[in-house]
């Protein structure tokens, strides 16, 4: 079952909730990859599509007129969040009763056989053997085949956070938990995360029904919608470095959940069928920094700096790119206007920075503040600006759609390649260090409307957030090879 953490208000930015540590630690050798100035075509990709379907951002939630579902709801107050949650529930049944029979060989679909309303405010009563005084929470219960919600604390503030459609993306997800028991996908000895990062991938299956117009309930825009609903597995993920995936109650880290709802909205239920222990253990970012001790915020100072200009120099160094220089000083670039917070002057291959916001960004998480997205965060701005020094010197153009793109994927791949791994075991490059925190504040940077980390040149970030989040994770997961084969130029 999910234990959600909710925000008292709205946010105009998707944060995470924990802290994060980007370390220097002991020197560890490695290697880069060369990138190419002659790239080819491998897959596909768009920056006006989101897996096929085309990019809109017109409106998300309850469709105008659409009916009220008659399914019966124990407990309920029959308020507006009961309303939306059994629609919810309704229009997931429609979903998994039209595709279930293919995706599971001909098996029909059979709706959970109660479903249970109540105020996690109130007295209690119980449900699946817990009494729900005080559980801010949504759950499936496999022994009485119900789910359940809490309508009094958890769906509004769901919905005062990020809008009604995370009430949706969370009833999707606990659907997913039966769908797993129907379909028999996962066996008795699986791991907690297995379960998760499958009811993930369902919930990603459900919303493209939803994106293509299917829902008799719902709308989402493929655009900011759906930058909402990837923004709440982002803020209800667990915490790395204090979680571990092997975990009794692990769920996923926000890049684990996010990429766990790519996957099912870009390949269907039949790609989440495929998930096991080898394949989420595979691409988990959820293992315990070994060397906590040593985890710490890198300040956005100078020293700082000249720590992130050697490690990106050591990353980037076989592509025979030349470094660009990196400067705090606010230097003119002939014929090109500023991009807040760095700026990258391809006559002078030179990268001036604003430090101040810089800052800003790097500021922690807080949700009763506005805040910044970390430190990892800040320094990806940098990054990103270094990228494009390195396909400048690759021939490539810094200015086509396909450019913001490379740029994510760059920034994701030097991220992969600072990740101590003691599951992967990869040799991690130079001195720097990056904790799945940090890839996390990557994700919630993505998520965001005011970035350059999948931006090209002139500032102008890849407008669809779905976009963005799959170029970083590509580049994370499979590094920087596919950065100019994949997303080539237009």
């Amino acid at each position: 079952m999910a234990r959600v953490s909710t925000r008292n208000r709205r946010r105009k930015r998707i944060l995470g909730t924990a802290l994060s540590a980007f370390t220097c630690i002991a020197l560890v050798a490695g290697c880069a990859q060369q990138i190419s100035g002659t790239p080819t075509t491998m897959g596909s990709y768009s920056t006006t599509e989101v897996a096929g379907l085309p990019v809109t951002n017109g409106p998300s939630g309850p469709k105008p007129g659409a009916p009220e579902s008659p399914l019966p709801v124990e407990g309920t107050d029959n308020g507006p969040m009961d309303k939306l949650a059994r629609n919810a529930v309704a229009d997931i049944d429609d979903y998994w009763t039209a595709v279930f029979p293919e995706a599971f060989h001909r098996q029909q679909f059979a709706p959970v056989k109660r479903l249970v309303s109540y105020d996690a405010g109130g007295p209690g009563t119980q449900v699946c053997g817990e009494n729900t005084a005080g559980v801010v929470n949504a759950f499936y219960c496999p022994p009485d085949d119900l789910i359940a919600w809490d309508r009094g604390t958890l769906l509004p503030e769901l919905d005062n956070s990020f809008g009604p459609m995370a009430v949706v993306a969370v009833l999707a997800h606990e659907m997913g938990h039966a769908v797993q028991h129907r379909a028999r996908t996962v066996r008795s000895d699986d791991q907690v995360i297995v379960l998760e990062q499958q009811a993930d991938c369902f919930t990603g299956a459900y919303f493209r029904h939803v994106a293509e117009g299917s829902s008799k309930y719902f709308q989402i825009s493929t655009g900011q919608g759906l930058n909402e609903v990837m923004g709440v597995l982002s803020f209800i993920r667990d915490s790395p470095g204090k979680s571990d995936f092997q975990g009794s109650n692990a769920h996923g880290s926000a890049f684990d959940r996010v990429t766990a709802f790519q996957y099912g909205f870009d390949e269907g239920p039949q790609r989440c069928a495929k998930m096991d222990f080898n394949d989420v253990s595979k691409r988990t970012t959820l293992f315990s920094s070994w060397k906590a001790e040593q985890d710490t915020d890198l300040p956005v100072d100078q020293k700082g700096l000249e720590a992130v200009e050697k490690s990106l120099r050591e990353v980037f160094r076989d592509t025979g790119a030349e470094p660009p220089r990196i400067t705090t000083d606010q230097s003119a670039c002939a014929g090109r206007k500023p991009t807040t917070p760095a700026t990258y002057c391809e006559s002078t291959n030179t990268i001036s920075l604003d430090l101040p916001t810089l800052q800003k960004i790097a500021k922690p998480p807080n949700k009763d503040v506005e805040s910044g997205y970390g430190d990892f965060a800040a320094y990806a701005q940098v990054a990103s600006r270094y990228a494009l020094s390195v396909q400048k010197a690759a021939g490539l153009p810094l200015d086509d759609p396909a450019a913001g793109l490379r740029t994510a994927c760059m920034v994701g791949a030097w991220s992969g390649l600072l990740v101590e791994d003691p599951i992967g075991k990869r040799n991690p490059v130079g001195s720097l260090r990056v904790v799945a925190d940090d890839i996390d504040e990557g994700v919630s940077a993505l998520l965001g409307e005011d970035g350059l980390i999948a931006a090209d040149v002139n500032g102008d970030q890849v407008p669809v957030g779905f976009a963005r989040v799959e170029a970083f994770r590509v580049g994370v997961q499979e590094g920087m090879s596919p950065c100019t084969t994949k997303y080539s130029a237009s």
